[in-house]
């Protein structure tokens, strides 16, 4: 009897070990999967073209890349190959843009600090086609100040990081939507603490979480081809997911090792779902799938070409499977390939 416990308490041992195994192998194979590698930096002819923390935005139709340098007051237009073929600037007063979002069929869409809310339709040529004001105080939406612009399927999206608010609107200006971020992130988080269950530690932290969303601003700001909006906070370590259908989801753990969110800027998602996330302070983009797994990261603080320095603004290139990653030091636009499954 003692010798058949034995053999089963064995077996048992056995079987849990293999399942364990199968499962860190799963693991390692779906992060195996996925994965970056260094191409270049956007150049012209004479080497890489150097920009502070440029703002970046991809023409899926054609591949170009635009970019707003704005410690030199130009925009750029780079082709496939990652090669300057224009820029513009003069006249343009962008040394007041902020951001930038390219349409579906090339057109430029620069958004100014001052006048605020202020957004200059151009034409790919760097030609003024129309201005744009985002204020209308009957909507009281007199104090928006966006630091932020996206375009997608006709839309201008904006998002003002202070208020933690967004406005979506056409083409030419009239408000279609707004939400209040900071609003629906605190009552999600007093929703939480209602629930009795929770132990006095986890309380403890949903207090502390609640106390720094009011002082907080959005570090990063995106929206994908459905309409789906992403953004970061980088003092809760977390970023944010907020679909069409009015549901808000968090992911993201603090820390120094691989996955885990340090300063977190930028953020931008594919049309698979996989979400990308900039690391100031762990110089890294991090990269998720469409349920928040952790699939890989790439870049590291370092002085090799692959390495990155405070990355901040990215921009997916679809067509081609690439990700522009704009850094400090004047070091420009990485450039990485990304190999899925």
């Amino acid at each position: 009897m003692k010798t058949a416990m034995m053999k089963t308490g064995f077996h048992i041992q056995i079987a849990f070990l293999v399942l364990i195994t199968s499962l860190m192998t799963i693991t390692s194979s779906a992060q195996a999967q996925t994965s970056a590698s260094y191409l270049y930096r956007l150049s012209d002819f004479s080497g890489p073209v150097a920009s502070l923390w440029a703002r970046v935005a991809v023409d899926q139709e054609e591949g170009e890349i635009y970019t707003l340098n704005r410690s030199d007051s130009v925009i750029q237009i780079f082709n496939e190959t990652a090669m300057q073929i224009f820029d513009c600037g003069e006249d343009m007063a962008l040394s007041s843009a902020i951001d930038i979002a390219v349409a579906d069929n090339g057109e430029l869409y620069v958004l100014y600090r001052t006048p605020t809310a202020t957004i200059r339709h151009l034409n790919y040529r760097g030609e003024l086609i129309s201005e744009i004001r985002i204020a209308d105080q009957e909507q009281g939406i007199q104090d928006f100040s966006p630091a932020y612009i996206d375009y997608k399927a006709g839309s201008l999206y904006l998002a003002d990081t202070g208020k933690m608010q967004v406005i979506v609107a056409s083409a030419t200006g009239e408000i279609q939507s707004r939400f209040d971020f900071r609003q629906k992130i605190e009552g999600q988080i007093r929703t939480e603490m209602k629930d009795e269950t929770i132990r006095e530690s986890q309380r403890k932290r949903l207090q502390d979480k609640l106390a720094a969303i009011k002082g907080a601003d959005l570090t990063g700001f995106s929206v994908d081809n459905k309409g789906t909006i992403y953004f970061t906070i980088a003092p809760l370590f977390a970023a944010f997911r907020a679909t069409a259908e009015n549901k808000l989801e968090e992911f993201g753990i603090p820390g120094g090792a691989p996955g885990k969110f340090g300063v977190i800027a930028s953020i931008s998602a594919d049309s698979k779902g996989n979400i990308f996330v900039s690391d100031r302070l762990r110089c890294v983009v991090l990269m998720f799938d469409s349920s928040f797994n952790f699939l890989t990261e790439f870049g590291y603080r370092g002085e090799q070409p692959d390495n990155l320095v405070v990355p901040d603004d990215i921009a997916i290139d679809e067509r081609n499977n690439r990700i522009y990653v704009s850094q400090a030091a004047n070091l420009g636009i990485s450039v990485f390939s990304i190999h899925y499954n």
